[in-house]
């Protein structure tokens, strides 16, 4: 499991509310993840001061190169990789990058080869139903759905349930330093995990409003919907060991 990924499993676990009236609350856990993007690797370690969790070195535009990684210093690194060569992922795992941010239209399959790097998929406009649906067999980390752009509307969570719903990955997107914290709690309800900031005064601001976000709680009517029973095929042994 990459850094990464271990992260977002930690800041989406539900907290419960302490009992009795002389319970001291412990600090609580920041339920997003900060993240932030810099295309200068020497400006990383800046970022990761100013309360960056996870910085990505590199664009679309300027890929990183594996010597980046030791620019990173107290922060999971991140890098968009060319995606051109063979072995690209291992490469860039082993000089100590944490995981790799592609473009799937630009990248080779034979880039992402490596098990063991954690990997964010940068979502493309155009890819139908069927096609997001098969990303959820993808090992992947996170889906970058690019820029938040203007206000988070009822039609945009729809749209953002019905993307969480058929690939079932963390969502990451980029988000305004001054963003309202009620929006980004309305976000954080959408299944998005990791808000990305375009620069150090926007990590400072967000870094305050995440932190200060009341923590999740388990919502009373998914405890007790029902699960549904899921078929599973089973083979002819076991179905004559059933009938004995």
């Amino acid at each position: 499991m990459s850094k990464l990924a271990d992260k977002i499993r930690k800041v989406t676990r539900t907290q419960s509310q302490p009992l009795g009236f002389g319970s001291a609350r412990a600090a609580a856990e920041p339920t997003l993840v900060l993240a932030a993007r810099c295309d200068d690797a020497s400006s990383a370690a800046d970022l990761a001061r100013k309360g960056a969790d996870v910085v990505i070195v590199g664009s679309a535009r300027a890929p990183a190169t594996p010597s980046a990684a030791a620019s990173v210093k107290d922060a999971i690194a991140g890098a968009w990789v060319p995606g051109k060569a063979a072995g690209e992922a291992k490469a860039y795992a082993d000089a100590g990058f944490d995981f790799v941010v592609f473009d799937p239209d630009r990248t080779a399959a034979i880039a992402l080869l490596e098990e063991d790097a954690g990997y964010v998929m940068v979502l493309p406009p155009d890819l139908g139903d069927a096609e997001t649906r098969a990303l959820e067999s993808f090992h992947l980390d996170a889906i970058d759905i690019g820029a938040m752009d203007g206000p988070l509307t009822v039609r945009k969570q729809i749209d953002l349930r019905r993307l969480f719903a058929m690939v079932r990955k963390p969502l990451m997107t980029t988000v305004r330093g001054d963003i309202a914290p009620a929006e980004l709690q309305a976000l954080r309800d959408t299944n998005v995990v990791v808000v990305v900031a375009e620069d150090a005064g926007a990590v400072e601001r967000l870094r305050k409003t995440i932190d200060a976000l009341p923590a999740r709680r388990r919502h009373r009517e998914s405890e007790e919907r029902p699960t549904p029973l899921v078929p599973r095929t089973v083979g002819l042994d076991e179905e004559e060991g059933d009938d004995e």
